[in-house]
């Protein structure tokens, strides 16, 4: 297979002591992009490298540092697979709000939405999220105006894709298509939706209470929400909870709650336990599980998602890896609004033992957009 530059795109990986230049290249075909690395002194080190979503774990896109030169603004990558630091020539996401889904970043500006790929620079225009009904009670919380967003499939792999996210005070649901010239607005349900995914061509979300909702966006009333499931007393406490959904194994859905992210009376907040409830969609019944086999979810502000460990990944099994997702405490915590922000409350949660270490040992704060999983997407 050959490759050839494309001339679009640099990054520079940062290791302790060896400063390498990686090249974007695609294929001849134009399928599937290449990665040739050198190093400083020229020496080819991995020629012909291809990142593919098999081979190479999820990123971190990690805050924003301050910059002089506008132009060539970048954004830094923690890979969990090699401990090193990407630096990408990336200034769409320069000052912006980032929530991510399938390896794309949803950049959020004033009337300034784009889906961005990272690696390419690749932008597609989204519909002006004005035509939101509830806009306008937004205007002094734009950058929270959207919680979570979910793609169908990557616009790099198909034209038939769908857009979805969650948005405004009561976290609504909305969605979009290639072509459309407005998000089209699901209808209300009475309570906030915490995280929204895609699974089975069908939108499902999960609400405060732990409930699962389904909209059949490609069926004959895409906008109608119906009730899946509510999980049985006791099984959530409705306090004191993040709460994030995926598809998960045999037609089942994993709710995962998430203890110890609301600001404490002491002015703390920090994770302490995760927990896991599968919903089977064929019989509605719900369960916990106590293993996620060699499985490693992914949360925060990306679309939840897991993947399956293996050696060549490096990846933990049996783990969840989380973000700092909740914008009320960090905003809220002391000096959080004065330079601090986002990025504290990270780390691998050991799913068997309940231990937490970190994935990342820097400092990565931001009001804007704290520290966030982005999937390998070519």
């Amino acid at each position: 297979m050959k490759a050839h530059s494309d001339g679009k795109f640099g990054v520079v990986v940062v290791g302790s002591r060896l400063v390498t230049t990686v090249v974007l290249a695609t294929t001849a075909e134009g399928r599937r992009p290449a990665v040739a690395a050198f190093a400083a002194h020229g020496t080819w080190l991995q020629p012909g490298t291809i990142f593919t979503p098999s081979t190479q774990i999820p990123w971190l896109m990690l805050a924003e540092v301050e910059q002089q030169n506008e132009s060539e603004r970048w954004r830094q990558f923690f890979s969990l697979s090699s401990g090193r630091i990407f630096k990408v020539i990336l200034p769409e996401a320069s000052e912006i709000r980032c929530v991510s889904s399938l390896g794309w970043l949803l950049t959020l500006g004033e009337l300034k939405e784009n889906l961005l790929h990272p690696l390419s620079r690749l932008q597609i225009q989204q519909p002006d999220l004005n035509t939101f009904q509830d806009y306008d009670e937004h205007v002094n919380f734009l950058l929270e105006y959207v919680h979570r967003m979910a793609l169908s499939a990557s616009p790099a792999a198909t034209r038939d894709y769908l857009g979805m996210v969650t948005h405004g005070f009561a976290a609504s649901l909305g969605f979009w298509r290639p072509g459309d010239v407005s998000w089209t607005a699901v209808d209300r349900w009475e309570l906030y939706m915490y995280d929204i995914t895609y699974y089975k061509d069908k939108l499902y979300a999960v609400d405060v209470h732990g409930s699962v909702i389904v909209c059949d966006i490609n069926g004959p009333n895409p906008t109608q929400v119906n009730l899946v499931s509510s999980p049985p007393d006791g099984f959530l406490p409705l306090r004191n909870e993040q709460l994030y959904l995926l598809g998960w194994l045999n037609s089942t859905l994993l709710v995962v709650s998430r203890k110890g992210v609301q600001l404490t009376d002491a002015g703390n907040y920090g994770t302490t336990i995760f927990r896991a409830f599968q919903l089977d969609l064929r019989y509605k019944r719900w369960s916990e599980i106590i293993n996620l086999g060699n499985r490693a979810l992914f949360l925060g502000f990306n679309s939840s998602f897991s993947m399956e460990t293996s050696d060549t990944n490096r990846c933990k099994a049996n783990c969840i890896n989380f973000t700092d997702d909740c914008i009320d405490s960090y905003r809220s915590f002391p000096g959080g609004g004065g330079g601090g922000g986002g990025g504290r409350d990270m780390g691998v949660l050991n799913f068997l033992d309940g231990s937490i270490e970190p994935h990342f040992d820097g400092k990565s704060l931001s009001l804007v957009t704290p520290p966030t999983w982005v999937e390998p997407s070519f």
